[in-house]
């Protein structure tokens, strides 16, 4: 397939999730919460995810052919990419990811929400993820750099990436340049997408993880 219908493809593709991504801010927005973050909020979370794993796996159908080589990962690691991955988990591991989180702010008040509920919110968000990271660190970014040039391609990468976060807080927003540049560099270092891959998990682990539990806390002292 050539470059620039690829390029097209994943554009349309692009366009389809921040169009779906910004319709749902909206509609959310519009309703009224009461200051609370509802169990519905994390079913509404997950048909998102799914709407969007669906878009961008899409994608991976129509683009031939696919950079599977970054789904391996490296047969050999040198001393310095290991050091800079571990620093970098370490540095993520302390971050007060709460202070950026759109995710945790988005209430004060919680209602809980089943047990079930969670882990379907926890399996998607894990799969949607690892999906995720392959659409832009894999996909999207070997494209652009094939068609423009290494330097091009993350540029555009960290952009199109932040202007998926623009319904979230401007912390956040902005967070994912530093974040966006990051994952690309180690993608490119390591020809694979599993660090990202890793961070985005950590990430999720350290900012999600605390919400959900308390969601869950809430669910078993409901049901005293």
């Amino acid at each position: 397939m050539k470059a620039n219908a690829t390029i097209l493809i994943l554009s349309i593709c692009y366009l389809v999730m921040l169009v779906t991504i910004l319709a749902v801010e909206k509609i959310n927005t519009g309703q009224p919460r009461n200051d609370k973050l509802h169990s519905a909020d994390l079913v509404a979370l997950n048909y998102l995810h799914v709407i969007l794993m669906a878009v961008m796996t899409l994608a991976s159908c129509i683009i031939n052919p696919l950079p599977y080589f970054l789904m391996q990962f490296p047969d050999r690691i040198s001393t310095y990419q290991l050091a800079a991955f571990l620093i970098t988990f370490g540095v993520i591991s302390f971050l007060p990811w709460k202070k950026f989180s759109h995710f945790v702010t988005l209430s004060q008040h919680f209602l809980p929400a089943t047990t079930s509920g969670i882990a379907m919110y926890a399996s998607l968000r894990t799969v949607f993820l690892v999906i995720y990271e392959w659409f832009f660190r894999g996909l999207l970014l070997v494209s652009c750099s094939v068609w423009l040039g290494i330097y091009w391609g993350i540029a555009i990468n960290v952009l199109l990436y932040t202007l998926l976060h623009a319904n979230k807080s401007k912390k956040e927003m902005f967070g994912c340049i530093p974040f966006g540049l990051m994952v690309c560099v180690f993608t490119i270092w390591w020809q694979s997408i599993w660090p990202a891959i890793i961070f985005h998990l950590q990430i999720a682990v350290v900012n999600e993880w605390p919400l959900l539990q308390k969601f869950n806390s809430l669910q078993k002292q409901n049901a005293l």
